[in-house]
């Protein structure tokens, strides 16, 4: 009986290392790119060169290499690695997969929320889908240049996963988000009106192998919860179960003083909803940030079954 075969890059990183479990437990051989060397396993073959691969009847593609928008301040050589370590593999990536003749059913390829960019108003009315504009703002344009690095190779069938804040298990930005809630120190941040789109990684998961397997006509997704949340109902769910009063408010200022245009990061951004994954017929399982939060170990202390 075949195996589907998926090549996944960024393979060793948060969203990578769940995404080759979730695959190799339903049964498809992985190919994994990464820029270390690893030891292969039945089922799973590391690579770090797209010439080390011997299968060339590739059935899909999930391209996720890029380094962490968070870590390091955004100095002007720190944006410019931001910037090649997406468009260059990507870039990459399809130059191999034409010199190779390879034609996968589909390829699913990553980006982020940080396309639509931040409310200047401070007010976050509106709510942005998929037909939503960008921005020329730094954030925006990282995420333009690494979904055109993809679909400027118009023959394969790609489509773009903007990722909001993935919640998940062993690792992630949620550990970071719970610390300062956990010591009882800081709660809102800001006004607290400012949105947190977010996504828990099993709907991730099920969501790029649905992307993978059906058809669509669509080929932007917004991956996020459909449950529109505020900075300010985050840190109240998140004390609530973790049974903290966090004493202060953190001001804007301080995040802006020390993080600079990082700081829209945390204090901007825009509300999103998944409205071409609803279109299709996707259902996630994790729809509200109580659930999620409630699911996850770094929160409940123990881990708990995920649902299939």
């Amino acid at each position: 009986m075949h195996k589907p075969s998926v090549l996944v890059t960024g393979a060793s990183g948060f969203i990578g290392t769940h995404l080759i479990e979730f695959l190799l437990k339903r049964g498809y051989e992985v190919i994994a790119l990464s820029r270390q060397a690893r030891e292969s396993s039945h089922g799973l073959t590391w690579i770090t060169d797209f010439n080390q691969i011997t299968d060339t009847n590739l059935d899909y593609v999930v391209n996720l290499a890029g380094e962490s928008v968070g870590k390091g301040r955004w100095t002007a050589a720190r944006k410019q690695k931001l910037i090649n370590s997406r468009v260059d593999t990507t870039t990459a990536l399809y130059q191999y997969l034409i010199q190779a003749n390879i034609m996968p059913k589909s390829i699913i390829s990553g980006s982020a929320v940080g396309y639509y960019g931040i409310d200047p108003t401070l007010t976050w009315s509106q709510v942005c889908s998929e037909a939503s504009p960008s921005q020329n703002i730094f954030m925006a344009q990282l995420c333009q240049k690494w979904e055109y690095s993809a679909l400027q190779f118009s023959q394969f069938n790609t489509k773009i996963v903007r990722l909001g804040v993935v919640f998940g298990k062993r690792g992630g930005i949620l550990p970071q988000m719970l610390l300062p809630i956990k010591w009882g120190l800081v709660g809102k941040i800001g006004n607290g009106q400012q949105p947190v789109v977010w996504v828990h990684i099993h709907d991730v998961l099920r969501a790029i192998e649905f992307l993978m397997r059906t058809p669509t006509k669509a080929r932007i997704f917004n991956v996020v919860a459909p449950e529109l949340t505020t900075q300010a109902q985050f840190a109240a769910q998140a004390a609530e179960l973790l049974k903290r009063r966090p004493l202060l408010n953190a001001p804007a200022c301080l995040f802006k003083t020390l993080m600079g245009e990082q700081s829209q990061l945390i204090l901007n951004g825009q509300f999103v909803v998944p409205q071409h994954l609803h279109d299709a017929g996707f259902v996630f399982h994790f729809q509200s940030l109580h659930h999620a939060l409630s699911n996850l170990e770094h929160v409940k202390r123990s881990a708990i079954a995920e649902p299939d």
